[in-house]
């Protein structure tokens, strides 16, 4: 008997214990990893709220009135400390800072998750279950990493589980002291973000029909609570948020004003397209919470909030008065009610919707509600099934997790199609974070150990120093981020976008990885999911091996040997896919101006819909984007576009927006010799058949021809059907379909559209020809070929002749 006790007593001390060692665990290895992620990009900003804030509660100076309407309205419930606890240790560099940062942010990211496990032991009375709120807490590969580097929304986060701990131990008290307690940590809550004034909102919503349903006897202490609730909640948030101090009222509305319509202008790719910040779509938020949550916990919190919709509908008479199933409820409002006031308020949204990352609190304690549910569900010996699969899930995100460090914070569920390279680049915004651009920083350190390294970058951030911050002093001072014409390395960020909008691109952004740079070797790319994110390119090839500075020292020799097509301030050579520009012996100076090439189409709707007024297409760059110095020689160049060109200009201007070009030159243009020949040898016969296309049956290829040719002719589907002389099967209407679009054998030049597709081996009874437009019923011509007026196949007949 006594032994029995002794494990019952053990096995309930190790249960006691558990929390403790998972959040150890993730501490001690949080701790190895904090060097491993970036800086956050708002952190210089917060940094300055805090220090202005402090100084003007202590009398130094007014430097907080002065700040922008957005910025002077944050509260600093969490910098604060940071800003306290940096002081408190002396710290100067701004790695130890950092690191300092990280540190605490993780911290109390941790505590959330003790919280997390407190709260559902409370509520569902199993240690159990409680774990698998902690793990599913835990387990979020974005949070985990934000909860690393945002010292916003993360604080937040966590504050929020504690808040909805503090809240639900109120209840259970009831008492006048425990309402008090719970105001004034609402009040904590609402300071680190304004959405903690729902959840005020929500308990002061529950405590009036409390009040409205008891009888007359008891609702005097209920008055008393609600009232010293709402007291000590307003107080609070009062005396956090010194800007409120000498205006409440009116500052106060500023301070909605603001929060529900921030001033923040920009474009962010949502599923295939840019949408503004400040009007986002509907579903902005939900999307993405769906494509981002691992798929266990998303599955197991889904199930959970339809059993707590199910339990309130069947007992409606219990739901205010039931504290388990009333506080599931205010689970579910707290997950959904932000949700909608966004989308339907349209308030601005950006970063994957970092704004609402709060929700994952409720939504995990949802889902250990699921986990409940679907176990309670089964039979009992099947129960054990439904932990296990749990703890599958867990396993596999955690998988996930250790893959993808440290870019956990572009985690993306199987909802969205992972396996295509490039396919994620453009639909979502990849790396806000931009943790890409430190590795290509560490990957230059680590190859040249010694030497000092001259970068550019358009980037701006990389200027602002967020890539260099957390680096150790010494490697920082290696680094020299120096103009374009005398760096030595180019890092090159690829940004989120349509290939279109990235060739378009503007200052800062990179050709895409289906047009290299040309004459630039690129020493470094860093992909994640198959997506390239960044690249270091060489711009002087002095500073790489003979072995990859060979092939592009040739190119330059080559383009050298003939005449330019103009001679300039640079040189510029032009062929059939390419405008160079070449400068020997070349100063860093020549290279700082931007290059500019313009070019008019000769069908006007070949271009943009922006440009059709202006009847150009503007294709300017920086010298990191498109060049390479070679010895004492500059070398740029960049592909041009696959339409007919009707006219090209070049040149050079101090800046993209200059309104005088320092010097520029109209192109002659080259000849297509080889599509005219082909052309003109097309056109010395008759056609097979007369119509929308000219259309040319030779041995072995159909060719569809036609002039003059738009850019619409090009649109429609071209149609190729093929019957064999023997089919396959048993049916006089087999035929193998060869359709295929313009781009995949087709070629515009002058005013000529030519089109070539080759034919099966086979010999033919039978060909079909047209054009279909996209998603039409019927094609917009076809036409059924006479094979007698083809010539003829003399392999297949020598051939046979030979047999018989």
């Amino acid at each position: 008997m006594a032994a029995n006790l002794l494990a019952r007593g053990r096995r309930w001390t190790a249960r006691r214990r558990s929390p403790w060692l998972v959040c150890l665990l993730f501490g001690i290895v949080g701790i190895a990893v904090l060097d491993d992620f970036e800086p956050f990009g708002d952190t210089a900003v917060q940094h300055v709220i805090a220090e202005s804030t402090l100084d003007y509660v202590w009398g130094r100076n007014d430097d907080l009135m002065s700040l922008r309407d957005d910025l002077r309205l944050y509260g600093i419930v969490f910098e604060a400390p940071l800003l306290w606890a940096e002081r408190l240790l002396g710290l100067q560099d701004s790695r130890s800072i950092y690191l300092l940062r990280h540190l605490l942010t993780h911290l109390l990211f941790l505590a959330g998750g003790l919280g997390a496990y407190a709260l559902a032991c409370r509520l569902y009375r199993s240690r159990g279950l409680a774990l698998v709120a902690l793990g599913l807490y835990l387990l979020h590969p974005r949070l985990y990493a934000h909860s690393f580097f945002n010292s916003k929304d993360l604080p937040f986060l966590s504050l929020f589980m504690l808040a909805l701990l503090l809240t639900h131990w109120t209840w259970r008290r009831g008492s006048v002291p425990a309402f008090l307690l719970c105001g004034a940590g609402i009040g904590v809550l609402s300071n680190a973000r304004p959405m903690g004034l729902l959840l005020l909102g929500a308990v002061l919503v529950l405590r009036t029909l409390d009040f409205f349903q008891a009888d007359r006897s008891a609702r005097r202490p209920i008055a008393w609570s609600g009232g010293a609730f709402v007291a000590a909640s307003v107080v609070t948030f009062y005396a956090l948020l010194p800007y409120l101090w000498s205006d409440p009222l009116r500052r106060f509305a500023e301070y909605i004003a603001v929060s529900a319509d921030h001033p923040w202008f920009t474009r962010q790719l949502f599923r295939g397209r840019y949408v503004w910040t400040a009007e986002p779509p509907f579903a902005y938020v939900s999307v993405w919470f769906a494509i981002t949550a691992p798929l266990p916990a998303l599955g197991f919190g889904l199930l959970g909030s339809a059993a707590v919709v199910r339990r309130g509908l069947r007992r409606r008479t219990a739901l205010w008065r039931n504290t388990r199933l009333r506080f599931e409820w205010l689970l579910l409002a707290c997950c959904v009610m932000p949700v909608l006031v966004v989308a339907g308020l349209q308030t601005t949204q950006y970063n994957e919707g970092r704004h609402l990352y709060f929700i994952a609190a409720p939504f995990c304690l949802l889902a250990t509600g699921g986990v409940r549910a679907l176990a309670t569900a089964a039979r009992r010996q099947r129960a054990s099934w439904i932990y296990g699969l749990a703890g599958g899930g867990a396993g596999a995100t955690l998988a996930a997790m250790v893959s993808l460090h440290p870019y956990q914070h572009m985690y993306f569920n199987a909802f969205v199609d992972r396996a295509t390279p490039e396919f994620l680049r453009t639909q979502y915004e990849l790396d806000t974070m931009i943790r890409s651009e430190r590795d290509a920083l560490e990957f230059l350190l680590a190859r040249d150990p010694y030497a000092r390294l001259y970068l550019t970058s358009e980037y701006h951030l990389v200027r602002g120093g967020r890539g260099t911050a957390i680096l150790p002093a010494p490697d920082r001072a290696r680094l020299a981020l120096v103009a374009p014409g005398r760096a030595d390395f180019s890092v090159l960020r690829y940004p989120s976008g349509r290939a279109e909008h990235q060739f378009k691109s503007i200052r800062g952004s990179p050709r895409p990885a289906s047009v290299p740079v040309p004459y630039a070797p690129v020493l470094y790319t860093r992909a994640v999911y198959g997506n390239t994110q960044v690249a270091v390119a060489a711009l002087n090839l002095a500073r790489v091996e003979a072995a990859t500075a060979a092939p592009y020292r040739a190119a330059l020799r080559t383009l050298q040997a003939r005449a330019p097509a103009v001679r300039a301030r640079f040189d510029v050579y032009r062929d059939a896919h390419a405008v160079s520009w070449v400068q020997e012996p070349c100063r860093p100076e020549d290279t700082e101006p931007w290059f500019f090439l313009h070019v008019a189409p000769a069908d006007p709707q070949d271009l943009p819909p922006n440009r059709r007024r202006q009847g150009f297409e503007v294709l300017d760059f920086s010298f990191p984007e498109r060049g390479v110095r070679i010895d004492d020689a500059c070398l740029v160049s960049i592909p041009l576009p696959a339409y007919p060109v009707r006219a090209l200009q070049v040149g050079q201007r101090t800046h993209p927006k200059a309104p005088h070009p320092l010097w520029q030159a109209d192109l002659p243009l080259a000849p297509n010799p080889a599509y005219r020949a082909a052309y003109r040898a097309l056109a010395a016969r008759p056609p097979t058949h007369r119509g929308a296309f000219d259309v040319y049956v030779g041995a072995a290829t159909v060719t569809f021809a036609k002039t003059p040719c738009a850019a619409a002719d090009t649109l429609p589907r071209f149609l190729l059907r093929v019957a064999p002389v023997d089919p396959p099967a048993p049916s006089e209407r087999y035929f193998e379909t060869l359709d295929f679009p313009f781009f995949a054998h087709g070629a515009r030049f002058d005013d000529v559209c030519l089109a070539s597709v080759p034919l099966p081996a086979y010999p033919l009874r039978a060909l079909q020809v047209g054009q279909q437009a996209p998603g039409a019923a019927r094609p917009r011509w076809q036409a059924d070929l006479p094979l007698a007026r083809a010539p003829a196949r003399p392999a297949y007949r020598a051939a046979y002749r030979a047999l018989a």
